[in-house]
């Protein structure tokens, strides 16, 4: 087996010592793998990105949260809830800031300061599972400098477990291959679980972490649909065509089953990604909430994940769309026509909405903040419910026609397709 860090057999051999609101271990049984325990009673995670909406993942069956920062006001709503999360600490990028500089002595002094505030601040508090020290720190990182960034996380791992025995510490990663796995064994040890963002290959992290040589904890940290960057059907102009939402529940489910049902012995939990809406490529790409607050399949999929049947009222389906513009170069402002095919379990009364949005030319990466792109209300001349009459925008470039469903229990569905005004 790869190196593990002692602290889980410290932590072990400390229980009853320490003083604690809720104390998280990592036991390992030779028959059954790695599990995670709080205050000694088995705690199955089922988890969530995002730290919105708590009242409704109570509802559905969740019972953990994963942030990428953190505050009192997120953990104490979380233990009212009777949830617990796993507490991020953002740890800086280089490429966000010329001044986050990993060489930089006054830099590293002063990020290690703001780590060790931040855990003396929280660390007592019911709510908290364990630590998530930094998110995708590797990305983009030039290759000469990947070693000085492991090694620094590795210190502020080890400054974290000083000072709290009590939870562990999670990193997440931006995908992996055999490199990154041996670096983060090499100069990364106290790292007590590894966290993973996983999108189109999040069925076979399990298999591919054992390939790579990875035998310690880990959790899926982020997964859902395929990211644009891995999307091969796309249109001539180059955008990524984006799955409906029906789809991409399809992925999440499966994603689900497969680190729950056939990688347990390693797989500590897995949080779908992202637990309210965020624009990231598209409006609809990534979130699994719309803007209003209804909610997509997705969450009735890892519903399903986590009790093993459908909420009592399922939202919408949609099977498909079609169109004359769809993924096609078309004339300024020439009419077209749109439709789609939806379902809805209950035959609950629906609710239509068609807009067109500019093509984003946000090139942003790792989930950097996007700005929403222009809509254009008036192209919509006609909404006849599961069909659109519309027409083309003036301005030439790219753009994309959405369709949102949404029924009278706040379940909705989306698709979207690409076109291009010549």
């Amino acid at each position: 087996m790869c190196q593990f860090t002692s602290f889980l057999y410290i932590v072990i051999a400390s229980f009853g010592l320490c003083q604690s609101n809720a104390q998280t271990v990592i036991n390992y049984d030779a028959s059954s793998g790695y599990h995670l325990t709080v205050d000694a009673l088995n705690y199955e995670v089922k988890g969530v990105a995002g730290e919105e909406n708590l009242e409704i993942l109570k509802d559905f069956g969740g019972n953990t949260i994963r942030t990428w920062s953190i505050n009192k006001k997120t953990l104490d709503q979380a233990h009212k809830l009777g949830l617990k999360v796993v507490a991020g600490i953002w740890i800086q990028h280089m490429r966000h800031n010329d001044t986050y500089d990993y060489n930089d002595p006054k830099f590293i002094r002063k990020q290690r300061k703001k780590v060790e505030s931040i855990v003396k601040k929280y660390k007592d508090h019911p709510a908290l599972l364990a630590w998530g020290l930094g998110n995708e720190v590797e990305l983009h990182v030039p290759e000469a400098m990947l070693e000085t960034i492991w090694t620094e996380m590795n210190t502020l791992a080890k400054m974290v477990k000083s000072i709290d025995r009590n939870h562990p510490v999670m990193t997440a990663v931006a995908g992996f291959d055999a490199q990154k796995i041996n670096d983060v064994k090499r100069f990364y040890p106290e790292c007590d679980i590894l966290g993973v963002n996983a999108y189109g290959f999040a069925p076979e992290v399990g298999e591919l972490l054992l390939q790579y040589g990875w035998e310690n904890p880990y959790m899926i940290t982020e997964f859902g649909p395929m990211g644009p960057w891995e999307v091969d059907d796309k249109s001539e102009w180059g955008v990524a065509n984006e799955e409906s939402s029906h789809e991409k529940a399809k992925r999440y489910l499966l994603a689900y089953n497969t680190a729950v049902n056939e990688s347990p012995r390693y797989c500590l939990g897995v949080f779908p990604f992202y637990w309210s809406s965020k624009q990231e490529t598209t409006a609809t790409w990534f979130g699994m909430f719309l803007k209003d607050g209804a909610r997509l399949e997705a969450v009735d999929a890892i519903a399903y994940g986590w009790n093993g049947e459908y909420p009592e009222n399922r939202v919408p389906e949609i099977h498909s769309i079609e169109s004359s513009a769809k993924l096609k170069k078309i004339d300024p402002i020439s009419i077209h026509t749109a439709s789609i095919d939806v379902i809805d379990h209950e035959n609950d009364p629906l609710k239509y909405r068609w807009v067109i949005m500019e093509e984003s030319k946000e090139k942003s990466v790792g989930g950097d903040f996007e700005r929403t792109p222009k809509s254009y209300p008036r192209s919509i001349l006609e909404n006849m419910g599961p069909e659109v009459k519309f027409k083309a925008p003036r301005k030439k470039g790219p753009y994309r026609l959405f369709a949102y469903v949404e029924d009278v229990n706040r379940g909705a569905a989306t698709v979207n397709f690409p076109f291009y005004v010549k």
